[in-house]
């Protein structure tokens, strides 16, 4: 399986490398122009051996050797950008290029005879090229599936618990009486209880059905076998039946499978199905039958079910709660009786390790249920991960990490590496959608152009939004937070403890990347010296978590002390007499991509050695003593950097000059510093940023412009002053998006800058689709929305500033597109209520903070608000009166009320809203709070209406 595996990152590898060759061809054509023949055809040979690298899926689990062969693609294709990226960055900083040209050719011959050769060796193994498309599921994956999978409805089933309910559902919808075939689903991750649930419905109806039958299907089973099992389970299995019926041809099996049902109620089950393309294939066998007949599978996809059943939602099985788990941890632990309390405990803690999955429960409770001392299981509570890892053969179950790898296995090839990035981020961590989708974007595992099929151009932000979506419809990775579009929007998102682990392990054999983590283990276990940590496996991709115990590593004390140096060397003030372990950059692999430090410190200082000068990605934290300004140098040899985001929550920052030597820089996150000075002025350079998110505050610059940046989407926190020097070029921008846009009360004339920054073409172009204007001055404030009228694509608008007209006139003019409005500091003397909540039908999240509104009494109305989600009122001071009628806000689930400290109670009405789950109090009034709460098994007197 791990030669499987391999195939297919090799497939992503050549094709990202493909990719950038393309860039690199068009965006450094002035470096390449000497080269640029060399360089076409090696990427046109990398191409080739792409198609290769497919057919090898089918081959090499008969010949082992490939897997080296495979590995030496994955090497290549590494090499070839190395020379080309070297060679860009050799050029950029020398007059002498004859030298440097006749040197590059040669490595470029190198690396051509290195894929000829693995052209030839692979044609010795009679490969041949796959030039479109994907190699099929490998028969050694269908193998592995039926020997781990493979399900019965006869097997004895003890494991249900807390299936009760989705028990009760899905026999409902089974037993429904209904005139058309019913298409029924049951969706979710590997060992979550799908196909008990199914077993467990599946024996309680099938009494009331002519004909019932369960079919397992492997990723790569053969339409004409399920056929013949579903017939032979109606006709009978003697020796006879199974004889013609194997005989037929696989058209001739469905005419008499239909014949069969047609007159018959009957249900057929279909268990671990995994794409649209398999139920396509069978269901043309299923007629309509009587009146109740029913189609039931379970999917790890929920793009499958949804295709093949969208009139019925799929049910999908909830994780167990800790009590949950460890009951069924105790049933398998001690079959024949209950847990003894000396072991409740240790059993209470590895439970909880489980993550509410099922099957890791199942499977750890039958190996405890072979250990009979608390000496025995405080070891397996010791190492739980590598215990539910293994293969246990006597155990029902196998090993839960390759349950679950098979979703891996299954993903296309471009989806490898985006799952694979995702082991990068810290264990339960929320991990922002823009983020990510920044990170991927940066490392190049999203293509710039659309694939094959699209019918128009997306970006590559949409094109990553839908790798992110298969990832959640294949269960792999889980929604945490929606955000402000709707029910399919994605926020933040996260992954099931064992879906990490399973993440982790499978980057570890890939060497996808090296992860210093809160111990001085490596993820398998072992231990690891400091040059181990930082390169000693090759990696290319280097990320450090927060937490990590510093004394455990010296390259870390090096670290520290580097940067004390530079703060030292900047800040004169500063100083350390620390020693300085100089070897430490030498550690870190030359040919470095990625550092991400999530946590740790890293100095600027040392990202001047050679060993850095590769760096797509960057991500520190800029660390000093609170109040100090740092000086961020020491990027400007950094030519092929990507992505930059610095952190200085405390602290001023000094950007260098040599940051507009970034000429390949398409994100550049400074938004959590606290101010930034110096060279701001040569991000107007930086020709091909694409995202630029800067602080609240920046320095004055005269020559810090906007209108070169043509590729520019997002602008977070520009200074209008900027923008004021461009207006008559602002149309150019025609990649703009997103807008934060900050006014200063320093500036002599803020209501005219307003005035024309909302008239300008960036907002009356109709293509923004989220806009932020923060007017920090007490006079100054809107004086008409009435071009906003004309921004039918925008969703999210935030605005603070005082609104300077009658809010009657003014708030219509907002889009009726608008899923997302926040107004602070509007100091609006009217009830704006009434006026959005019947202009604003989307409206799917409002807040009114910090003196919007400035009046004594409000009213929501019946039938305002249809789509309201949540509601934030804060900061109101002289809100008293609030009224709910009833139908009012009728989805509204969320409510905070924070620092309204003259509203006397919760209001009535509030009742009605059925949908409420959640209710947010601060800085309220105790007589307020008191209301609310139950104190010795008495209700407050408002409790009724939450």
């Amino acid at each position: 399986m791990a030669e499987y595996l391999l195939t297919r990152l090799a497939v992503s590898v050549l094709s990202q490398t493909v990719q950038r060759i393309s860039e690199f061809l068009t965006q450094e054509a002035a470096s390449l122009r000497s080269v640029r023949n060399d360089v076409v055809l090696l990427q046109d040979e990398l191409r080739s051996l792409k198609g290769f690298v497919r057919d090898a899926d089918s081959k090499q689990e008969h010949e082992p050797r490939l897997r080296e062969l495979v590995l030496q693609v994955k090497d290549v294709a590494s090499e070839a950008e190395d020379v080309i990226e070297t060679y860009i960055h050799r050029v950029s900083s020398s007059y002498i290029k004859a030298f440097h040209n006749k040197r590059v050719r040669a490595q470029l011959s190198f690396v051509r005879e290195r894929i000829k050769v693995i052209f030839s060796s692979m044609q010795t193994y009679g490969i041949a090229s796959v030039a479109a498309g994907e190699a099929g599921t490998t028969s050694s994956m269908a193998e592995l599936q039926q020997s781990l999978r493979r399900s019965s409805p006869n097997e004895d089933d003890n494991d249900v618990i807390a299936l009760e309910q989705s028990t009760r559902v899905l026999t409902a919808e089974l037993t429904k009486k209904e005139d058309q075939l019913r298409i029924v689903s049951v969706l979710g991750m590997g060992g979550l209880g799908k196909t008990t649930l199914a077993k467990k419905a599946f024996k309680s109806v099938k009494q009331h059905f002519d004909s019932a039958t369960w079919v397992f299907l492997s990723q790569r089973f053969v339409p004409k076998d399920v056929f013949l099992e579903i017939l032979t389970q109606i006709l009978g299995k003697d020796k006879d039946t199974i004889e013609k019926l194997n005989a037929l041809k696989e058209h001739d099996l469905i005419e008499l499978l239909k014949e069969e049902l047609k007159e018959k109620r009957y249900l057929v089950v279909l268990d671990d199905i995994w794409t649209i393309a398999a139920w396509d294939s069978i269901k043309r066998a299923f007629p309509q039958g009587k009146n109740g007949s029913k189609l039931l599978f379970t999917t790890r996809n929920r793009e499958v079910a949804t295709s093949a059943g969208p009139s019925s939602p799929p049910i999908e099985p909830r994780v167990l709660t800790s009590e949950e788990s460890f009951e069924l941890l105790r049933r398998k632990a001690f079959p024949s009786g209950g847990c003894p309390p000396q072991f409740e405990e240790l059993g209470m803690q590895m439970a909880k390790k489980c993550g509410g999955l099922p099957l890791a429960v199942i499977v750890l409770g039958g190996l405890l249920s072979t250990k009979s001392s608390l000496v025995e299981w405080e070891r397996v509570l010791g190492d739980v991960n590598s215990y539910l890892n293994k293969v246990q053969s006597h155990q029902q179950y196998e090993g839960v990490n390759e349950i679950l790898a098979l979703s891996y296995y299954d993903l296309p090839y471009y989806l490898k590496s985006c799952f694979l990035y995702l082991g990068n981020f810290p264990e339960d961590s929320e991990i922002s959608k823009k983020k990510l989708i920044r990170l991927w974007i940066g490392e190049g595992f999203i293509p710039t152009l659309t694939r094959s099929g699209d019918t128009k151009q997306r970006s590559s932000e949409q094109v990553a939004e839908g790798y992110l979506e298969e990832l959640i419809g294949r269960c792999m990775v889980q929604v945490d937070k929606q955000d402000h579009t709707g029910i399919s929007g994605v926020k933040t998102c996260r992954m099931h403890d064992l879906m990490r682990d399973l993440c982790i392990s499978k980057a570890t054999e890939e060497n996808f990347a090296q992860v210093i983590q809160q111990s001085s283990m490596w993820i398998d276990g072992s231990a690891a010296s400091s040059s181990e940590y930082l390169g000693g496996s090759h990696s290319r991709r280097l990320v450090i978590h927060p937490g990590v115990h510093l004394q455990y590593h010296k390259a870390h004390w090096a670290c520290i002390t580097f940067f004390k140096k530079l703060v030292s060397k900047n800040n004169p003030q500063s100083s350390s007499s620390s020693s300085v372990d100089s070897n430490w950059v030498e550690h870190v692999h030359s040919n470095l991509r990625s550092l991400l430090c999530f946590g740790g410190i890293l100095p600027l200082w040392a990202l001047n050695s050679c060993n850095f000068r590769m760096l797509r990605m960057l991500e520190i934290p800029v660390v000093g003593a609170s109040g100090e300004i740092i000086v961020v140098g020491g990027l400007g040899n950094l030519i092929h950097l990507r992505y930059l985001r610095l952190d200085a929550m405390d602290n001023d920052i000094t950007l260098s000059s040599s940051i507009g030597n970034l000429r390949n820089l398409h994100i550049l996150d400074i938004k959590r510093c606290q101010r930034v000075r110096g060279s701001v002025g040569m991000i107007s350079r930086l020709i091909r940023l694409r995202h630029l998110l800067l602080p609240y505050y920046i320095e004055y610059q005269n020559d810090f412009r906007i209108d070169k940046l043509k590729d520019i989407e997002t602008l977070k926190h520009i200074p209008a002053f900027v923008l004021a020097r461009s207006y008559l070029e602002l149309h150019k921008l025609t990649n703009l998006r997103k807008i934060s846009i900050v006014f200063y009360s320093h500036v002599e004339d803020v209501e005219g800058d307003v005035r024309r920054v909302l008239g300008s073409q960036i907002v009356r172009s109709g293509r923004l689709t989220s806009l932020k204007i923060l007017i920090y001055s007490m006079e100054a404030g809107f004086p008409s929305l009435e071009s906003l009228s004309s921004c039918h694509s925008l969703s999210k608008l935030v605005l603070n500033g005082k609104m300077k007209f009658q809010q009657q006139q003014g708030l219509i003019h907002l889009p009726q597109s608008l899923t997302k409005l926040t107004l602070t500091w509007s100091k609006m003397k009217q009830d704006p209520m009434p006026v959005l909540e019947n202009e604003l039908p989307n409206l799917r999240f409002l807040m009114l903070g910090s003196k919007a509104y400035v009046g004594s009494k409000m009213v929501c109305s019946a039938r305002g608000f249809p789509n309201l989600d949540t509601l934030q009122l804060s900061g109101l001071p002289h809100l008293r009166e609030w009224i709910v009628e009833k139908g009012a806000m009728p989805s509204l689930k969320k409510l905070i009320i924070v620092d309204i400290t003259e509203l006397e109670m919760i209001p009535e009405g509030l009742e009605f809203v059925t949908s409420l789950k959640e209710l947010e109090i601060g800085r309220m009034r105790n007589s307020f709070c008191e209301k609310l709460q139950v104190k010795t098994r008495i209700e407050g007197q408002d409790y009724y209406k939450v």
